[in-house]
């Protein structure tokens, strides 16, 4: 018998160093090095009327909407709320937490990196791609910049086109979830058609008296609301 229970042993005793080792990894966190530059963001479309850089990150097109929409919100870092004392929802907000050419020193990149129970956006953790758009716009030096439109392209305004992509750079972040902002969700087709038959999605974008000013801190170009009429005009074609 004694000779049996020696392999039993060191049977069990492998399990239970496996077992440890699967703790470990699941529980260990691991700091990502920011020494090292990111990848490139992916090259985005321009949007209706626009010719922008692909190798530029413009703050107005692509940094300020994906800030708005996922840290400018309720409850975070609103001019309402400012959590922490932070506000995010405009260029002369956002700088402050910024070392132009520097995103290893700028507080705006180092919190998209802490650990889970701090991860910024709680709850909704910035993808790769977008940390790099970030890392990007503050090592090219942080500008307020922007793309301007050279033209009004309204010739095939279709939801899945054009309409759906404006509203998941600019809404979205706020308008989703079980609490979406105003207690307005604006993820599915349906929803986003019956804010407009009510009104209140116009009313928003246009910042129209009485209604909540959407994207708030900004708003969407002269373009961007046209098109969104003239989709309506056609009855919203999906």
């Amino acid at each position: 018998m004694r000779f049996n229970q020696t392999p039993r042993i060191r049977y069990f005793s492998l399990l239970l160093f496996l077992a440890f080792c699967f703790i470990l990894l699941v529980t260990c966190r691991h700091k990502a090095d920011l020494t090292l530059a990111p990848p490139p963001p992916a090259p985005t479309p321009n949007p209706p009327g626009y010719s922008c850089s692909p190798d530029t990150i413009y703050f107005q097109n692509a940094v300020l909407p994906l800030i708005v929409s996922n840290c400018a919100k309720s409850g975070c870092h609103d001019q309402a709320t400012g959590q922490h004392g932070l506000v995010l929802d405009s260029y002369s907000t956002i700088i402050h937490n910024v070392s132009p050419f520097n995103p290893q020193g700028s507080r705006l990149y180092t919190a998209l990196f802490n650990g889970e129970e701090d991860a910024m956006p709680p709850g909704s953790p910035f993808s790769a791609n977008q940390k790099s758009i970030i890392y990007y716009w503050i090592a090219q030096g942080a500008l307020n910049n922007k793309c301007t439109e050279a033209g009004c392209d309204s010739s095939n305004v279709t939801f899945d086109s054009v309409i759906k992509p404006i509203l998941q750079t600019w809404c979205v972040g706020c308008h989703s979830g079980s609490s979406p902002s105003n207690g307005l969700s604006l993820t599915t087709y349906a929803q986003i058609v019956a804010s407009v038959n009510s009104g209140r999605l116009m009313g928003a974008i246009r910042q129209d008296v009485g209604y909540h000013a959407m994207p708030p801190g900004s708003k969407l170009s002269d373009c961007s609301i046209a098109i969104f009429q003239k989709w309506i005009n056609l009855g919203e074609p999906q």
